[in-house]
């Protein structure tokens, strides 16, 4: 019976007397006709597939907002006249914008242009020492060490439970952007990194022309 109704699927829709004596089972002991029943399985269906509706709608609203602030932020960051500046509108940004509870921007002086007397920096040389393992990755999520925490964060790395950090520079590092939170689960190894990938990239590059800016004012002046 099952395959014939299989095989002509309106064969009750043809046949009402047959349909107008059809019973099934209810869950509660009560009896439904196939219609009412058909009615039912598809209201729940429709339930379920609002509920997935509303879902990728509050996500893709989500999206759309995360998206303005990132630019917003990009354009604020090109405006930024010197590194320290750079680094306020950043910290400031992700902060009051993106709800990050602490952050640091550390530049690493390799090259002397980089240097900003008012930025949050340390040499290259000693970074390679104390945060070599951040170093070591482009992107990283989780738990570090007490001695990576202390160097990024200062004096609130024993607030700092879980990290996420990206090494900013193509051919050698010249900065880390560090994000903390007192959740040790808050960053972990499953962390979307998409979004610190980019703004990494974008920090390297108004950094380069930062570097750029500061090399034709030496020129300039000699």
């Amino acid at each position: 019976m099952s395959e014939f109704l299989k095989e002509n699927p309106t064969y009750l829709y043809d046949h009402v007397e047959i349909l107008e004596n059809l019973y099934l089972p209810h869950s509660t002991g009560s009896a439904i006709s196939l219609v009412e029943r058909q009615v039912a399985i598809l209201r729940e269906r429709n339930k379920d597939l609002r509920i997935k509706l509303e879902l990728l709608s509050s996500q893709a609203i989500k999206n759309e907002e995360r998206l303005v602030k990132t630019q917003n932020l990009i354009l604020a960051m090109l405006n930024a006249p010197t590194i320290n500046r750079l680094t306020q509108i950043l910290l400031t940004d992700l902060h009051n914008s993106f709800d990050v509870e602490f952050c640091s921007l550390t530049i690493l002086t390799g090259d002397n242009r980089l240097k900003d007397p008012e930025a949050k920096s340390a040499p290259l040389c000693t970074a390679k020492k104390q945060i070599s393992s951040i170093l070591s990755s482009k992107v990283l999520c989780g738990i570090v060490r007490e001695g990576d925490t202390q160097f990024l964060f200062g004096s609130a790395a024993s607030k700092i439970g879980s990290v996420a950090t990206v090494v900013i520079g193509q051919d050698s590092p010249i900065a880390v952007l560090a994000l903390g939170n007192r959740d040790k689960n808050f960053y972990t190894a499953d962390t979307g990194t998409l979004f610190l990938s980019y703004l990494g990239s974008i920090i390297d590059h108004i950094l380069q022309l930062l570097i750029k800016k500061s090399y034709d004012q030496e020129c300039q002046s000699q």
